[in-house]
């Protein structure tokens, strides 16, 4: 029996992350961005009905007293962190041991907590050939447990359409926001042209990579018929020790070329090995300041 995609130690490592986040991060861009967050005493925005794990301090007691409804106050401040979290869930996350399917629901639950936790709007939209039905402006950590249900039912399968994606994504959402997408970029001049198409609406965007370990180093040799995972298209090859040489410098020049263009525009970029614990890579991640720095 395969162990639970989320289990009891899956929460408690949610809570460690999420305290490395308030201390390390988002604190931090509390003074980082003065000029856009002007204070709770002089931005007040709207009401909101209260959401279980919203911070009683938001809440307005007076409002209570009167009414005997629970509402929190929005600040301008509340408002200026829009997170979507883009998830391949096409065919080729299929595979791999740790599989990078798994992987990849870890870390979209784990970021997705984190800005819940913290008071900002938490988007998960999962894609293949087209944008899938996600869930969206999630607030509040008691919104967590039915987002781990809706990753749990996410099947991985078709063809990716990444350009496609992102055009459906900017007609439905023009607020520029925090977008991390998390995929593993096969067929990378397609996934730099949408990166481009978030860009032009000036959202930050910050790509993870994920690969397992035999993508790096397949431990393959002889006749074989390599199957096409989204196509189901097939070949049959002689793998030889040049072959796999020439394999792992397009593997890896991909990776590189990849972390050139983010470099270049501006755009986070982080390479998820799938047997590095998703845990140690958020934890590592948070620490350097590259998600929303």
């Amino acid at each position: 029996m395969s162990e639970p995609l989320f289990d009891k130690e899956f929460l408690k490592k949610l809570e460690y992350l999420d305290l490395i986040a308030r201390r390390l991060v988002f604190g931090r861009q509390q003074a980082l961005r003065p000029s856009v967050k002007k204070g709770a005493s002089i931005e007040f925005k709207d009401f909101r009905e209260y959401t279980p794990g919203d911070d009683p301090r938001s809440v307005d007691w007076s409002v209570y007293a009167r009414l005997g409804e629970l509402v929190v106050k929005v600040f301008r401040q509340e408002e200026e962190l829009d997170l979507w979290l883009l998830l391949d869930c096409s065919g080729s996350m299929n595979f791999g041991d740790p599989e990078k399917f798994d992987y990849s629901r870890r870390l979209a639950a784990a970021l997705a907590y984190i800005g819940m936790s913290n008071m900002d709007s938490a988007s998960v939209a999962p894609f293949a050939d087209e944008l899938l039905p996600g869930r969206g402006h999630l607030r509040g950590r008691g919104q967590i447990f039915g987002l781990l249900d809706f990753l749990t039912e996410l099947q991985s399968a078709g063809r990716t359409d990444l350009p496609a994606i992102t055009r459906a994504y900017a007609s439905r959402v023009r607020r520029p926001g925090l977008i991390v997408i998390i995929s593993d970029f096969y067929g990378l001049e397609n996934a730099c042209r949408a990166i481009d198409q978030l860009r032009f609406f000036k959202h930050q965007i910050y790509v993870i990579q994920v690969a397992a370990p035999w993508e790096f180093d397949p431990p393959i040799r002889g006749e074989l018929r390599l199957v096409d995972v989204e196509t189901s298209a097939n070949e049959d090859v002689t793998v030889t020790d040049g072959m796999l040489r020439r394999y792992k410098r397009a593997f890896e020049a991909l990776s590189a070329e990849l972390r050139r263009y983010s470099m270049s525009n501006s755009v986070g970029y982080s390479l998820a090995r799938t047997d590095t614990p998703f845990d140690v890579f958020l934890r590592d991640l948070l620490q350097r300041g590259g998600l929303v720095a």
